[in-house]
């Protein structure tokens, strides 16, 4: 992950940044590199909607006749723009991320995050309590996120380098700059230090400002930053340099695709906009249609599934026995109905078809119905034939997986998420993993030396040992990630335990087993996976698979021969300290 600064000057500004799957260019003032007029390329330009007109409109309205000779539509390239508004998207390799600046005018700040590596671009700030532009900036003493600078400052943190405007001096704010929509540099020092960014790079100098007064300006931004780590006591200050043109930052080092205060991945998937991006990516607006839940209403659940499905903007309906649920149906008239196979007073199938027999909305209805089991869910398929097959699920079933597959259905399109099947030998699969021991033990020294070499070795962002309990799977050890819980049904690995054999993923977005599901759309975001099974002999004698040894990436991969024989090689290292850890636990 690289990145070249093109120009920090006042007008020019255009940060490149370069990683896998290309180039991506933010700038915040109108600068038109040669290659737009250039039949020979193709663009992609992403910037603000405007509360009067598109991020298109803006950029037409710099380039009038009265401004500059050639229109907008005369440019040769090919030119594609997209309007922005405070969220996250992905672009190829790069999760990019926005927030609302306090500007003039409507500005966004970036933050792009890749293989572990995350940079903040703020081009036009000022702060949000002007009083901090010249007394400088203190986060509330008891930590709480009480002010939108305290906001702004969680934007960015733990960032390896933040890029900020830092058009003034303190001096110079006070003296008739309020209100201009700029950053001082003490401001700027004090966010970065509350922030724990690692480089800070101050940006959008005043274009008065000879490079010596720039260089002077450096030396007082280091002496200050330095001064308060040590009154607060604090162990590391960031690296303070100032943006110039033909500057190259390359980072090198990965960092974990998860921090430590993350919530568990893929059990309620955490941006609220990723819906939003997912159906307008599909041309497509289901926005306040009507979804009705036949489930118990009185469970964690139901509520948290309810919860879920209104962030996408739907309006959902829960009821807990036949005769509620027909009347609901009758009344609303849902789109798409999700049902448990058997429920109070009745069963899924004489459900269906009742309402199939409401009218011509009835005939349109959608449904997901959730067997208990295999042999129900086979019971079920066979008794009807108005549900089609992909429409019936079978428990453990997440609420990710299901907030997916309403998503699919009410969209028409095919779901690009397929669970693993559970295993013939399930329950005894299950024992034999209690009989290990191993769901007790975290970060065992032998595993996470080996966890440790297959990173390096592979050059991949985590590697990790899982363990695949009834619904759940346990990271007993990673590199890279942290140990945290993952729904069974969101888990490549468990694909590993189905298959009982090695899973290569060499594009996760190109998969059709995984394209749609919430590690893929969402953090930590993965394109590449490689997983062997872990066996472990039970009592009875037989050998079963309880886990998988991963390799894991933000980024798609091939996988050639040489190195699927060095992971069996780890992977025979890791089934032998697996016995011995296991005995040892025992």
């Amino acid at each position: 992950f690289s990145l070249h600064l093109l120009d920090p000057s006042l007008f020019l500004w255009i940060v490149q940044f370069t990683c896998q799957g290309g180039v991506f260019s933010f700038s915040n003032d109108m600068l038109l590199p040669l290659q737009l007029f250039n039949p020979g390329f193709t663009w992609n330009v992403f910037g603000p909607q405007g509360l009067a007109g598109s991020f298109e409109d803006t950029l037409s309205g710099q380039m009038k006749h009265d401004y500059f000779p050639v229109t907008i539509k005369q440019l040769g390239a090919k030119v594609t723009y997209h309007d922005l508004v405070e969220g996250s998207f992905q672009l190829e390799g790069v999760r990019v991320k926005t927030r609302y600046l306090n500007h003039t005018v409507l500005t966004l700040g970036y933050k792009l995050e890749s293989g572990g590596i995350s940079i903040a671009y703020i081009t036009d700030h000022e702060p949000f309590n002007h009083r901090l532009a010249v007394e400088g900036y203190e986060r509330s003493y008891d930590g709480s996120t009480n002010s939108e600078d305290d906001r702004h400052v969680d934007f960015f943190i733990g960032v390896n380098l933040l890029i900020h405007d830092c058009q003034y001096t303190a001096q110079e704010y006070g003296q008739g700059k309020t209100g201009w929509g700029h950053s001082t540099v003490e401001y700027v020092v004090d966010i970065a230090l509350a922030a724990s960014v690692k480089q800070l790079a101050l940006f959008h100098h005043d274009p008065n400002r000879t490079d010596d007064q720039v260089d002077e300006i450096v030396r007082y931004a280091q002496e200050r930053a330095t001064d308060i780590a040590k009154r607060k006591g604090l162990s590391t200050v960031p690296e303070i340099w100032a943006a110039a043109e033909g500057t190259n930052v390359t980072f090198g080092e990965r960092a974990n695709f998860v921090r430590k205060n993350s919530v568990d991945i893929g059990m309620h998937p955490s941006e609220d906009l990723l819906a939003k991006q997912f159906f307008q990516r599909r041309g497509v607006k289901i926005e306040g249609k009507i979804v009705l839940l036949g489930l118990e209403c009185n469970t964690r659940f139901a509520s948290d599934l309810k919860e879920d499905l209104e962030k996408d903007k739907l309006t959902v309906k829960v009821c807990e026995d036949v005769d509620s649920i027909l009347e609901a149906c009758s009344q609303s008239n849902p789109s798409l109905v999700v049902l448990k196979q058997s429920i109070s007073g009745g069963n899924a199938v004489d459900i269906c078809l009742k309402i199939r027999e409401m009218g011509e909305w009835g005939e349109d209805t959608l449904f997901l119905v959730v067997a208990k089991n295999h042999d129900d869910l086979e019971m079920g398929r066979a008794e009807s034939n108005i549900i089609p097959k992909e429409s019936w699920l079978v428990e453990p079933v997440s609420v990710a997986y299901i907030r997916t597959r309403v998503r699919m259905s009410l969209l028409r399109a095919p779901c690009k998420w397929v669970r693993a099947s559970i295993p013939a030998n399930e329950e005894a699969r299950l024992v034999a993993l209690k009989e290990s021991c191993m769901m007790d033990v975290n970060q065992p020294d032998g595993l996470k030396r080996i966890t440790r070499v297959a990173r390096q070795l592979f050059d991949v962002g985590a590697a990790c040992f899982t363990l695949l309990a009834k619904d759940h799977v346990k990271l007993i050890s990673a590199e890279g990630l942290d140990c945290i819980n993952i729904p069974r049904d969101a888990a490549m690995c468990a694909h590993v335990v189905s298959d009982q054999d090695f899973t290569l993923v060499a594009d996760a977005l190109k998969d059709d087993r995984f394209a749609d599901s919430p590690l893929v759309q969402g953090a930590p975001y993965l394109r590449f996976y490689a997983g062997m099974p872990i066996w472990s002999k039970a009592k009875d004698g037989q050998s079963y698979i309880i886990g998988s040894f991963c390799l894991l990436d933000q980024k798609p991969r091939e996988f050639n021969t040489e190195q699927l024989r060095s992971l069996q090689d780890l992977a025979s290292l890791a089934r032998e300290e697996f016995g011995a850890i296991s005995a040892e636990a025992q």
